[in-house]
């Protein structure tokens, strides 16, 4: 009995250090690019970082928006595998989560198998927070033996200092470029369309549309800061888009109607100097106390009348493919919001789904 304990415990210690053994090769989308093709998915402007907008901005833009700017909202990888076990590993520059919001929608990560049906299934990891954040998923299951694509979102309320994907030694491993022939949305908005509250990067509403398009999606979302602004329209209108997307209404409820009027007037007046393709105009989606608190009730309503008058000036004007998503389309209850005005994974879904199928019919009557 002795001599078998003893072997069985041998065995014990064998089988762990065959684990242990496992080698990984890691892979940096930064060093592994195809020619000057940037492996960063939904990012206007490649200048080797995770970050929403170049350089040049920085003396352009006010340094709130700057700042937000760094964090890798909205951006991904691509990559194709035949690995049964994939690990991310990556640094961020800020605090790991706040108040309203986890950790894992702040500073995690998110991975979607993409099928070939058009569809996409999630895959859970196991995370550690630390100076080198870890992820690491079980991928053994599939409908196909071989390779597989995978879609990987970003952070969207942190910077990404580094980051690299690794598979076990002997499994296949390529990255994604980001397609040079397919043109972008890409949406102008606030802390919502940045992706708060989302308790994962996937559940941000604008990742959910790049997920039900499958096409990239750049995100200009700034946290309190999506103030009608000229530069950063500037900036938006550089992106030869496919559909440019206003969301910018919750945080101008300290203006004045017909301030917040002409400024959307401008704003498209804009675009459409230098770019002709579809503008989506998107209303307020309202609070979740709208139905007990009356000035709030009253704000989001004020700010929802200024924008479709300003769209009805601007049809009349003969601006066209000028189009509108309204909040009763939008269809939110007091379930989709963590607090007053950000979403819950479920609010992020519902209006991620409305937005997208919206774009699904301009897209197809513009293509």
């Amino acid at each position: 009995m002795t001599t078998m304990k003893f072997i069985v415990s041998l065995l014990c210690v064998f089988s762990w250090l065959s684990a242990g053994a496992v080698q990984w090769q890691w892979h940096n989308p930064q060093l592994e690019k195809s020619g000057n093709v940037s492996n960063i998915w939904n990012q206007g402007w490649d200048e080797g970082n995770y970050a929403r907008f170049p350089a040049s901005a920085k003396s352009e833009v006010r340094g709130a928006v700057w700042n937000l700017s760094r964090h890798s909202a909205g951006l991904a990888l691509r990559f194709v595998t035949d690995a049964k076990v994939v690990k991310v590993r990556y640094g961020v520059t800020g605090g790991w989560s706040m108040a309203h919001m986890p950790t894992t929608g702040v500073s995690g990560v998110d991975l979607y198998r993409l099928n070939a049906d058009g569809s996409d299934s999630f895959c859970a990891g196991s995370y550690h927070f630390a100076d080198t954040v870890t992820y690491t998923f079980n991928v053994d299951r599939r409908p196909k033996p071989g390779d597989q694509e995978y879609a990987l979102f970003l952070p969207t309320y942190n910077g990404v200092k580094w980051m690299e994907v690794g598979v076990a030694d002997g499994d296949s491993f390529r990255f994604v470029p980001a397609p040079t022939d397919v043109k972008p949305v890409i949406i102008y908005g606030t802390s919502i369309t940045q992706g708060a509250c989302s308790s994962r990067p996937g559940m941000a509403w604008t990742n959910v549309v790049c997920r039900k398009l499958r096409r990239p999606v750049i995100n200009l979302g700034f946290s309190g800061n999506a103030y009608i602004e000229e530069p950063v329209i500037r900036y938006m209108t550089d992106v030869d888009a496919a559909v440019y997307v206003f969301d910018f209404l919750p945080n101008n409820d300290r203006r004045e109607k017909e301030e917040v009027k002409k400024l959307i007037i401008d704003a498209v007046h804009q675009v459409r100097a230098k770019r002709t393709a579809p503008i989506l105009l998107v209303e307020h989606a309202g609070y979740s106390s709208d139905e007990v608190d009356e000035q709030r009730h009253a704000s989001y309503n004020t700010l929802n009348d200024a924008q479709h008058e300003a769209y009805d000036i601007l049809r009349k004007e003969g601006v066209k493919d000028l189009y509108y998503l309204s909040r009763e389309e939008i269809g939110l209850d007091p379930d989709s919001w963590v607090d007053v005005v950000h979403y819950t994974d479920f609010g992020m879904k519902k209006e991620g789904n409305v937005v997208a199928e919206k774009l699904k019919k301009i897209l197809k009557k513009h293509k």
